[in-house]
């Protein structure tokens, strides 16, 4: 059994999908974590809502072999997305839920909706730019990319807390994360 198979499985929330597809970089996000990403169907189904997304989407999961997983019928599961849903998006809830009862982890960068959540429930999250600096931190990307890819993504309209990885790297260090 390969190390990765045993850790957690990270569930993609919409939000880092298209960071990753406004950055050019969606079909590399499953290098950067392997084995490990998973897309809950109720994530998927509100990415492909967006028509200008839906084929890029499509073809990323179809490409990376990224699997769709139906969201658990598990009542408690079930019981805690309804009341999530109450206060945030669709996949967000759903991932959060299924996060907190099946021991999984997130990837979000909605930190205003998930952070006091996770906190609270002990749930592991990675944002776009945990994500970022790992793929540098593997040789996936170079520095040069990483800021690049962070430029693109706010060109069109996304938020990312730094302008360049340094930046960032610097914030983990005074926020003591590195």
């Amino acid at each position: 059994m390969s190390k990765n198979s045993q850790e957690p499985k990270i569930l993609l929330d919409s939000d880092v999908v298209r960071h990753f597809i406004n950055g050019g970089q969606i079909l590399t996000l499953s290098k950067i974590f392997p084995n490990r990403f998973v897309m809950l169907d109720k994530v998927k189904a509100e990415l492909c809502r967006s028509k200008s997304i839906e084929t890029q989407v499509i073809n990323f999961l179809s490409m990376t072999k990224v699997p769709v997983v139906p969201f658990p019928a598990q009542r408690e599961i079930i019981v805690e997305y309804a009341q999530l849903m109450k206060k945030f998006g669709e996949g967000e809830s759903a991932c959060m839920a299924v996060a907190r009862h099946q021991k999984q982890f997130i990837a979000s960068s909605n930190l205003k909706d998930i952070s006091a959540y996770c906190s609270l429930h002990g749930i592991h999250y990675l944002t776009t730019m945990d994500i970022l600096l790992e793929a540098y931190n593997k040789s996936i990307f170079t520095k040069a990319e990483c800021d690049t890819f962070i430029l693109e993504v706010k060109s069109k309209g996304s938020i990312l807390p730094c302008n360049t990885l340094d930046e960032f790297i610097d914030l983990q260090k005074k926020n003591k994360k590195i």
